[in-house]
């Protein structure tokens, strides 16, 4: 009688799934996490309709980009610097190496600021250089220029200060100022003053709730107030700097129990969001109806508005990230054979091609073809800036110029 192998278990399968702990000190799955939100942020401030906004415009709870890039920026600096650390630099140095890319990054900013002003003269670049709300009102980002000669001390301390920028650019400002305070909280971590770090982050979190400080008076506080965004940051550094640690209590009975907990939630705020009735052009067949339009604003904006960072926007960001962490850490091997090698190289170069990003935004706008409204095309138009952007890292375009 002919022997008919025996089934193997579908857990012998996940096995063979399953992200390998043995690749190295990063961990490409925050890449291809950190690709999937610089995509997703590319959609976004490209202003234009295409079949990419059905997964970009909240339609995987209620989370942005802008949260995932703090986050995500966070962690690997979180992760990368615990090994740093422990196995090559020392504290001193890891330090040292932060306040450097922070000034690195602010003398960037100011580059990238001042090179739009300069590109207006050659080709409109008014789409990166002014900001239109959903009531139609638009509001200027730059300066007259024409009374530069009579106030040309003050416009010059406001670019300085960062109070002028593409608002697609601004959360970099966000990301300077977080980074000087970076080693002051990896000093705390390899001290293991972890839950001193987290109350002193909560702290100034709910106060900002209460008072909405903006302590720079730079233009990104608006959009991204420091006092509430910190908390993105600080807790993406702790998840980071103790990612072992948290990865061996979610194999544990008790994690196993909390991810269960997580899921839910996720799973329940994925409902909320699917209920959207602001959701522009997303057809009805594809939204819910279960929650009323008033009641899903009123709850929305108390609980949910991004530039303040409500909480249950903020709960939706960590069950998201440990959702999609546990997606890619079982399912590794068919997702990156699949996905991987487009978003992990723009994941690990994010920094490069967000900066890359605002020019797309100008070049883009520019084009008569993509600004009719046809959602193909559009669709054509944003793949073609995904593709430009992956040749560009594949290339390692003046990777000696831009920061990654």
């Amino acid at each position: 009688m002919k022997h008919i192998p025996a089934m193997k278990p579908m857990g012998s399968f996940m096995k063979i799934w399953q992200y390998p702990e043995n690749l190295g000190k990063r961990d490409l799955r925050v890449d291809f996490i950190r690709g999937f939100v610089m995509l997703i942020l590319i959609v976004v401030h490209i202003d234009i309709f295409s079949l990419y906004n059905f997964i970009a415009w909240e339609r995987l709870g209620a989370v942005t980009g802008a949260e995932g890039f703090v986050m995500l920026s966070g962690a690997i600096l979180g992760l990368l610097s615990r090994v740093g650390i422990h196995e090559e630099d020392g504290l001193g140095k890891t330090v040292t190496k932060q306040f450097s890319r922070a000034f690195l990054l602010y003398r960037t900013s100011l580059v990238v600021i001042i090179s739009i002003a300069v590109l207006n003269i050659f080709i409109d670049a008014s789409a990166v250089m002014t900001f239109t709300t959903y009531a139609g009102k638009v509001y200027n980002l730059y300066p007259d220029f024409a009374v530069f000669q009579q106030y040309q001390d003050r416009i010059i301390a406001k670019f300085v200060m960062l109070r002028y920028g593409p608002h697609q650019f601004q959360i970099l400002g966000l990301y300077v100022v977080l980074l000087m305070f970076s080693p002051f909280i990896l000093w705390s971590l390899a001290k293991k003053q972890v839950l001193t770090v987290l109350t002193i982050s909560w702290l100034i979190y709910l106060g900002n709730s209460g008072f909405h400080v903006r302590p720079t008076g730079a233009q990104f506080e608006y959009a991204f107030p420091i006092l509430s965004w910190q908390v993105l940051f600080v807790h993406g550094l702790v998840i980071g700097f103790y990612r072992n640690e948290i990865w061996n209590f979610f194999h544990s009975r008790k994690g196993a129990i909390v991810f269960a907990f997580i899921l839910a939630i996720y799973l329940l705020l994925l409902f909320f969001t699917y209920n959207n009735p602001l959701s522009g052009k997303i057809p009805d067949y594809m939204r819910l109806h279960v929650i009323d339009a008033d009641t899903f604003k009123s709850i929305y904006e108390q609980y949910f508005r991004k530039n303040t960072l409500g909480l249950g926007r903020l709960l939706n960001d960590f069950a998201m990230l440990f959702v999609s962490y546990a997606l890619l850490s079982y399912f590794w091997k068919p997702m990156n054979k699949a996905l991987g090698w487009f978003f992990i190289p723009i994941g690990q170069a994010s920094l490069y091609v967000f900066i890359l990003h605002v020019y797309a935004c100008i070049v883009i706008a520019n084009i008569v073809w993509f600004q009719e409204g046809d959602m193909f095309v559009n669709t054509l138009a944003h793949s073609l800036v995904f593709l430009f952007m992956w040749l560009m890292v594949k290339y390692k375009v003046a990777f000696n110029i831009i920061p990654r």
